[in-house]
């Protein structure tokens, strides 16, 4: 069994396609039905189903998969620890991120790493909090940051960063400077979709004065924190947002907090990564400038 074996096998497995596995390492079909086949014989066990012109895994499949992800990024670790100490950092970095995040402290963070290691680029891909947390579970990403601990069993969470959650809106329904918990239902509300950290946490908050989520009037979900401050503005209702998102809206008047009494709320924000999976080389670098640069954005005082 050799490296490049299992490197072909894990791209065959996560695409479930030879074909798409030929272009994405750039060999012949031939070539990678070689390889699976080369594999096979040597674990003396069928890794995929050959179904027409579609390919199944086996369990087989699914047990070597995690372990030869495992193997490839220690060997890739290897170089790369070995590339910082001989040479400057570089190559792509892969992290996955929620909303807030992947808005503000990881486009900033890369932006003054990049500063410091020009050869380094990033690829950053931005979903809910859920769906981060189920692609480092299937070790799609090596990394993600997100706002609630949602799998506690297979991944390590390290908190990286924590921040106001704000009700805001526009001034077209700005009810008062502050209300009472109990009158949250009367506001039209503009949410996140399931799977949002925020929304977990909010919905927590809520839940907690007497009031939770199915006696909210929703006049909208939106997948995105972007969209739904843009229909905050627009009027359509209040929602609740970290404060770094809003807050230049919030400086320049395009959004207004609406304070609830006696009700603070707050939420961290999650490095994760898989427990069979190591933070290394330039990847582990970048993590930890990128908590400086989130330690350093909190306001005095936090």
């Amino acid at each position: 069994m050799e490296i490049h074996h299992l490197r072909v096998f894990c791209s065959v497995y996560r695409n479930r396609s030879f074909t798409k596995a030929s272009r994405e390492l750039f060999l012949s079909q031939p070539t990678i039905s070689d390889h699976i086949k080369t594999l096979e014989e040597a674990l003396d066990s069928r890794l995929f189903e050959r179904l027409g012109r579609s390919i199944a895994p086996t369990k087989e499949s699914s047990i070597l998969y995690p372990r030869a992800v495992e193997l490839i990024e220690k060997l890739d670790a290897i170089k790369s620890d070995i590339r910082l100490v001989m040479e400057e950092p570089s190559g792509e970095l892969l992290v996955g991120a929620s909303s807030m995040p992947g808005s503000v402290l990881i486009p900033r963070a890369a932006a003054s790493f990049k500063l410091l290691y020009p050869a380094v680029s990033f690829r950053l891909v931005v979903r809910e909090s859920r769906a981060i947390t189920n692609m480092v579970m299937e070790h799609v990403l090596p990394v993600g940051i997100v706002g609630a601990i949602m799998e506690r069993n297979a991944l390590d969470f390290t908190c990286l960063t924590d921040d106001d959650l704000v009700l805001v809106c526009s001034g077209g329904i700005m009810p008062a400077d502050q209300i009472n918990a109990g009158d949250l239902p009367n506001l039209p509300f503009v949410v996140r979709q399931e799977g949002s950290g925020t929304k977990m946490t909010a919905d927590g908050y809520f839940a907690s004065k007497g009031v939770p989520a199915g006696k909210l009037r929703v006049a909208a979900s939106f997948s995105s924190a972007d969209a739904m401050m843009e229909a905050i503005k627009s009027g359509l209702g209040a929602g609740v947002l970290p404060r770094l998102c809003v807050a230049r809206e919030l400086e320049k008047g395009s959004l207004m907090e609406i304070k609830i009494k006696g009700l603070r709320m707050r939420q961290n924000f999650y490095i994760l990564s898989h427990k069979r999976r190591a933070i290394t080389g330039v990847l582990s670098l970048f993590m930890d400038h990128l908590k400086a640069v989130a330690s350093g954005m909190k306001p005095a005082g936090y």
